[in-house]
């Protein structure tokens, strides 16, 4: 097994994920029409992700365990057999799902560095399609955190400026894609983690409303809170995704009405002008370049958009954070008894903080949510769907412990966590678009990530508005060109 890790390289920044030869759309229809064969695309990923070790994006990747999946999908190809819709694509996997030809390890020297011999479910359904699974990508430890800077392996860097964090959980997943090194990777959602590091790297991320995505064979974080999710750096990649993420599955007991996925025609709204709630107030704060690119994106989109002052947005935070601490410390309780060693300090210190929360608290905390899920959905009147910026900051720099913005002075851990934990609190479903490139003085150029979340269960036809929004967005770029 070859582990990647950080090594220095020169070599170019550059984020081709949103580029046509870099889509995962693009890598289907090549494989289709004979323009690229699975073991051209597996040569070429492995050859980028070697480029690209600066980024330290991966944790574990094996050419021999690649190219015998390759060589597999291209003998079904040449023998003309059945072949699945993503046979041949290279898919990367975050270090928290359980595959059978890698070791699971969280990112964390808790666990074992052995593979698991099965898959997560997931997994399993992306290799009946034919995906060629990749490796496995760094991550936060065990999830419990928003920036990937706390792994086995060291901190991930942004593809869009190495001196800068991925955020995360899934920041391997999304250096992947925004670098060009697989067109789609899968990532883990607890309180924003597929969509903070899809945004600070100017790529797609999509959570899918709880409860219709498997969480089996996926470690978990917070079991009322956690959603599998994908990242890729189109709209129409995630479409791609979807069918393999959604649906029932037996066990994952939350997913038992959970429908399969079922793409809504592009008029999902009968041709009505969505309408948009846009969230502001306290604690909902952003900063002066991001309010303006997140403004000029909505003007440009088509929609109808009001905006709301949404109340108490700290006491609901600290609900969602009180859930989390608690349900991440009822889980790992007997393997931090056993080996409190193996687990960071910064992670044991939160597993340890969870302990202190009482049941009582834990239930009120629960109480809250009910609330809060009642004021989204009936409170603020009608919608289509609720937006936010993803991030209230570009991307931070590495080492950076403070964000300012808004008037604020926030720990960078929940500057990322800043807007995302709403959809993870009320279960609803969530996307990320990238809209722009901000930024001033040290920070030019840095992408800027719109949110839009959607009713549960409503996945499909929150994608297919985001597909209608980003289309007259860059219409409106293209006719200012």
């Amino acid at each position: 097994m070859t582990a990647v890790n950080a090594s220095p390289a020169d070599t170019p920044a550059d984020t081709p994920a949103n580029t046509p030869a870099g889509s995962l759309s693009w890598q289907v229809s090549a494989l289709e029409g004979g323009a690229e064969t699975p073991l051209t695309l597996a040569e070429r990923a492995l050859e980028r992700a070697e480029a690209r070790r600066d980024l330290n994006a991966f944790v574990a990747l094996d050419r021999a365990v690649v190219m015998v999946q390759a060589e597999a999908a291209d003998a079904r190809r040449k023998a003309g057999r059945p072949l699945g819709p993503l046979d041949g694509v290279p898919i990367a996997v975050k270090d928290n799902y359980l595959t059978r030809d890698y070791p699971t390890t969280a990112c964390s020297n808790a666990l074992p560095l052995e593979p698991a011999g099965e898959d997560a479910r997931i997994v399993a359904n992306l290799r009946a399609g034919g995906a060629v699974i990749f490796g496995k990508t760094n991550m936060h430890e065990w999830a419990y955190g928003a920036t990937n800077t706390a792994s086995s392996i060291g901190p991930t860097r942004n593809p869009r400026d190495t001196t800068r964090i991925t955020g995360g959980s899934s920041g391997g997943s999304a250096a992947a894609v925004a670098a060009g090194i697989v067109a789609a990777a899968l990532g883990s959602d607890t309180g924003g983690s597929v969509r903070i590091p899809a945004a600070a790297c100017g790529v797609c991320g999509f959570k899918p409303s709880y409860g219709r995505a498997s969480r089996r064979g996926v470690l978990p974080l917070s079991w009322s809170l956690d959603a599998p999710g994908p990242i890729a750096g189109t709209l129409a990649d995630l479409a791609h995704l979807l069918p393999f993420f959604l649906g029932p599955d037996a066990g994952d007991r939350t997913t038992f009405a959970a429908r399969p996925y079922a793409m809504p025609a592009p008029d999902v709204a009968g041709g009505a002008v969505p309408r948009l709630l846009s969230l502001e107030g306290a604690d909902l704060e952003r900063s002066d370049e991001v309010g303006a690119a997140l403004s000029r994106a909505l003007s440009n989109s088509g929609a109808a958009c009001e905006t709301v002052d949404l109340p108490d947005a700290g006491g609901y935070f600290a609900a969602w954070e009180a859930i989390l601490h608690c349900e991440a410390s009822a889980y790992h309780a007997p393997l931090l008894a056993a080996c409190p060693e193996g687990f960071s300090p910064v992670t044991r210190a939160h597993l340890e903080a969870g302990m202190r929360l009482s049941g009582p608290e834990y239930l009120e905390a629960q109480a809250i949510r009910a609330r809060f899920v009642d004021l989204l959905l009936n409170g603020l009147g009608a919608w289509d769907a609720l937006v936010l910026p993803t991030l209230p900051v570009v991307a931070p720099r590495l080492g950076e412990d403070w964000q300012e913005f808004g008037g604020r002075r926030v720990a960078t851990q929940d500057a990322m966590t800043w807007f995302c934990w709403l959809g993870n609190l009320a279960g609803l479903p969530c996307v990320t678009l990238p809209v722009a490139n901000a930024g001033t003085g040290d920070a030019p150029g840095l992408p800027v990530g719109l949110m839009l979340m959607g009713r549960p269960g409503a996945d499909e036809a929150l994608l297919a508005l985001a597909g209608g929004l980003e289309g007259r967005m860059r219409e409106a770029r293209d006719g200012r060109e």
